[in-house]
């Protein structure tokens, strides 16, 4: 991201790889699955889907998961952008969420999550 001058706004937050057994689950209708995490922050995280885009309004809970093992429930979040990445028979689709507000014991939790959810730096 710049800010018009050319130059790099920094992030407030430092992005995590995550691992392909990090999963996100939005509650969003009646066939709702977890999606893959693509990279993860203190402030939100990243996740690709397949299909249509997918109508994420307002506030509203999601859980996180390392594989099958549930580690975060019910964080509120919010939608910040959603991307078709390709076009193809199946639109692949990259979507970003931020975490409203934490508290003390919610962003330990999210440190801990990625700590063992996310690939470690070279």
């Amino acid at each position: 991201m710049d800010d018009r001058t050319g130059y790099l706004i920094p992030r407030e937050h430092r992005r995590f790889k995550a691992k392909p057994r990090a999963l996100v689950f939005l509650p969003h209708g009646p066939e709702a699955v977890p999606y893959h995490i693509v990279d993860i922050s203190e402030g939100g995280l990243s996740f690709s889907y397949l299909g249509e885009k997918i109508n994420l309004k307002g506030t509203f809970p999601v859980c996180l998961y390392d594989d099958e093992e549930l580690l975060v429930e019910n964080l509120t979040v919010k939608a910040v952008s959603d991307t078709k990445l390709r076009d193809d028979l199946v639109p692949v689709r990259r979507s970003s969420i931020c975490f409203e507000p934490l508290n003390l014991n919610q962003r330990n939790v999210i440190v801990t999550f990625i700590q063992s959810c996310t690939e470690q730096p070279q």
